[in-house]
């Protein structure tokens, strides 16, 4: 005969490698307030689009130039996390430690989302680390599209409304480019498709849009040579700066076209709020450092993109003008836009509601006991169902991973198991554990930014 499990010792040994665990995570924390430990793990910078678009290219161009001169001793490492018009992953830096290991690379389109009302916070939620280039934006079309200039496109927006199909992301500067546009042919409106980056150059080929707008880093990327099919190839008709720029000579500008509307854009290097001065300091130190090299300056010219450096109160005053600009442009380009979480929580509801109902008739109606386990296995099913749903809500919610996993676990161990109360300890034990394990294995190994 097999010898009894000891349960005690099970216990004991889970209970051990949680409080190792739990202490390694508490040094750790400790140790990253000292200024002189800065840093003592790999840098993430969260660009907050897929990969291959203009700001995913020039954070690549960063990311080769910090690693290269390895001043700070540990990689820097993008990471991807598009969605909800740049929100996913700006909202995950917003809410992350403010310990300087999570950083967001984005433009404008941080001062734009909020005075679009698509999320409720800006520039204020966050620490400007270092302004890092300026871009210039233009009006693309594909290369044999009817439209050659931008009152050709507005002309044609005017006479059938909301028909021209635009990439632009809600709540971006590129939203607010368009609608500053549209202001100034009264009727006119386009049909806004959102697509950012390499998404908007596919969409434009494939002709699902007739424009969008780019920055020059992404037209110059994207753009086939002078002999490709036409059908094949994409058309700036239109810069939206105060000159022609010498990469694009023969594309006019916008007030060359007799029209009002300028816009421009930048690239900027942001932390969460509370980020520490010594770390905000080290952190813009080294991204002047980076643009001082000779090899990215050649990188970035080649994108058009100029290397400009600004931080601390500088920046912090540009930033200001920069959000006064956009709130002159924002009481036109609101819009209501679906809250997500809101339906979210109300499937959720209902699931649970669903379940609550399946479980009041399984203990007032007599079942036969052939279909007993059948209703159970529905019941079980919905239950785990709505526990999934709960935790993805969590996460959209920005409760962090630490939190949210183990309680999921410890909800669905005891969905299935339909443990006693005795044990339910070494259920949120294991789902603790198994938490604090894959946060390790994927912020220490794989450098994955985690909720």
């Amino acid at each position: 005969m097999k010898a009894p499990v000891n349960r005690t010792k099970i216990q004991a040994i889970a209970f051990l490698v949680l409080l190792l665990i739990t202490v390694w995570r508490l040094i750790n924390a400790i140790s990253i307030d000292q200024p002189s430990q800065f840093p003592q793990k790999p840098i993430q910078i969260v660009v907050p689009y897929l990969a291959g678009g203009g700001t995913d290219t020039f954070a690549r161009i960063l990311q080769k130039s910090l690693n290269r001169e390895d001043s700070l001793g540990q990689e820097f490492v993008v990471t991807n996390k598009d969605g909800g018009s740049a929100t996913i992953g700006s909202r995950q830096v917003k809410d992350a430690p403010p310990d300087g290991y999570q950083l967001l690379c984005h433009h404008e389109g941080i001062i734009a989302t909020q005075l679009a009302g698509v999320v409720d916070y800006g520039p204020e939620a966050f620490r400007p680390i270092a302004q890092t280039g300026s871009i210039v934006l233009l009006m693309v079309v594909r290369a044999d599209s009817e439209y050659r200039n931008l009152n050709d496109l507005l002309q044609a927006a005017q006479e059938n409304p909301n028909t021209i199909r635009v990439g632009a992301n809600q709540g971006s500067p590129a939203y607010f480019i368009c609608k500053q546009l549209l202001g100034e042919y009264p009727g006119a409106d386009f049909n806004f498709i959102s697509a950012g980056g390499a998404k908007r150059y596919t969409y434009l080929l494939g002709g699902k849009l007739e424009a969008g707008i780019f920055s020059l880093a992404e037209y110059v990327s994207f753009r086939n040579s002078n002999d490709t099919p036409a059908s094949d190839n994409i058309l700036a008709i239109g810069n939206f700066g105060d000159k022609r720029h010498p990469a694009i000579p023969k594309v006019a500008t916008s007030t060359e076209q007799n029209l009002k509307t300028r816009a421009e854009n930048a690239y900027y290097i942001w932390a969460p709020k509370d980020t520490p001065d010594h770390i905000a300091n080290i952190l813009a130190s080294t991204f002047h450092d980076s643009l001082k090299s000779p090899e990215i300056n050649q990188e970035l010219q080649k994108l058009s993109i100029d290397p400009t450096f600004r931080s601390g109160e500088d920046l912090r005053k540009h930033l200001a003008v920069r959000v006064e600009a956009f709130q002159k442009l924002s009481v036109d380009a609101k819009t209501e836009l679906p809250n997500f979480p809101l339906w979210i929580i109300g499937i959720v509801a209902v699931l649970l509601a669903a379940v609550l109902v399946f479980n009041t008739d399984a203990s007032e109606t007599s079942i036969p006991s052939n279909n007993l386990h059948g209703k159970e296995t529905s019941i079980l099913g919905a239950t785990c169902l709505a526990i999934l749903i709960a935790y993805v809500a969590a996460l959209q919610f920005n409760i962090p991973f630490g939190i949210a996993t183990p309680l999921t676990i410890f909800l669905m161990g005891l969905s299935i198991s339909k443990a006693k109360r005795k044990q339910w300890l070494i259920l949120g034990i294991i789902g603790l554990g198994f938490s604090l394990t894959l946060e390790i294995v994927f912020t220490q190994l794989f450098s994955v930014a985690l909720p």
